[in-house]
């Protein structure tokens, strides 16, 4: 009879067997060591990660950002620019102004929609004691505020030395409400009134009442005639700009300041207004309402001979301004303020804003 063992006597048989019982043995020994308790290392001089607890674990939502959606991201990174010349909103100082001081200024707008309470105090010099030898007066009583002095005589000088003119004079500056007045009723009696308040603008209206305004004339041996700033005389209407001076009344502007055309009256708001006014051609009721549109975050900014400025409009008594720069306040007579900041250059090399002075 066969044993039933007889299948040992073949070396397969004992090739399989063995591998049965190396692989239990392996699984044994490794759901052991699975079961065996943490062994306690020393952390003191290693990095321990936290193990969290499922409860802790915050659920995060998964992400599907596409190409496109990774392009929109990039483009929305902000795009290094320019360097303005502004400084942060945060790099300024708070001016605290008076609500009467919306009335005073080289900016003040003066028109038949916007009186101007003549302060009583009103700060003005007799031409006569001012003036450059080359510049005229029709009478010694003429005033003017002291402040425009110096830049009326410097273009009354370069005018003479330009076009060898020595006849033009001023005929009319500062006026009160009772001179404003005369004039009125002078014109009503012979153009009547209508054409007379096209001419003239009513007491507490006129900018003869503010000590900016002036008329040229021409005087040649004692006879007075209009300036009608043709031909040689039309140097003033190219160049009063440049010495903070404007046309106040243009002809191509009299639908808006509802004066007609007057070649003689000229006005000084300062630079670099006076230029940024001839330059793109607005008149000063133009120009108010723009420089509305502009915050201390976002000025109006302008490079006038070299200067840099940035210009802007606020309605609040608080008034903010740039911190490295040099400034003026000035009330339009309507609603606000107009800052006009005298800017440094920023120094991108340094990423800082220069403390060298400023241009000249």
């Amino acid at each position: 009879m066969r044993s039933r063992l007889g299948f040992w006597k073949y070396p397969i048989f004992v090739v399989l067997l063995l591998a049965v019982i190396t692989a239990f043995t392996l699984v044994y020994e490794l759901s052991d060591t699975a079961a065996a308790p943490h062994e306690i290392f020393d952390t003191s001089d290693s990095v321990v990660m936290e193990t969290l607890e499922p409860e802790d674990l915050e659920e995060t939502e998964p992400t599907d950002d596409t190409e496109e959606d990774i392009e929109e991201i990039i483009e929305d990174e902000p795009v290094d620019e320019e360097p303005r010349y502004i400084p942060p909103s945060e790099e300024f100082i708070t001016i605290i102004m008076e609500e009467s001081e919306i009335h005073e200024g080289y900016l003040i707008l003066v028109n038949n929609n916007n009186e101007f309470p003549i302060p009583e105090n009103l700060d003005l010099v007799r031409i006569v004691d001012a003036r450059t030898p080359g510049l005229r007066v029709r009478t010694e009583s003429l005033q003017l505020a002291p402040s425009i002095m110096e830049p009326l005589n410097n273009m009354i000088d370069d005018f003479i030395a330009e076009t060898n003119i020595r006849t033009v004079a001023i005929i009319s500056a500062y006026r009160t409400l009772e001179y404003q007045q005369s004039v009125l009723d002078s014109y009503i009696r012979s153009i009547g009134r209508w054409a007379a308040h096209r001419q003239v603008s009513l007491p507490g209206h006129s900018e003869h009442h503010t000590g900016l305004a002036f008329d040229f004339g021409i005087i040649s041996g004692g006879v007075r005639s209009n300036f009608d700033g043709t031909g040689r005389t039309a140097w003033m209407r190219r160049n009063a700009h440049r010495y903070g001076f404007i046309l106040r009344y243009p002809a191509d502007k009299t639908h808006i300041t509802r004066i007609i055309h007057e070649p003689w009256h000229f006005r000084y708001v300062g630079l670099p207004h006076s230029t940024i006014m001839f330059e793109n051609n607005w008149c000063f009721e133009e120009y108010i309402d723009k420089i509305r549109e502009y915050t201390f975050e976002e000025p109006f900014e302008v490079e006038v001979d070299g200067v840099l400025y940035a210009i802007y409009f606020s309605e609040e008594l608080e008034v903010p301004v740039p911190l490295n720069s040099e400034f003026e306040i000035s009330g339009n007579n309507v609603d606000g303020f107009i800052v006009t900041a005298r800017l440094l250059k920023f120094d991108p090399d340094a990423a800082a804003y220069s403390d060298a002075d400023f241009d000249d």
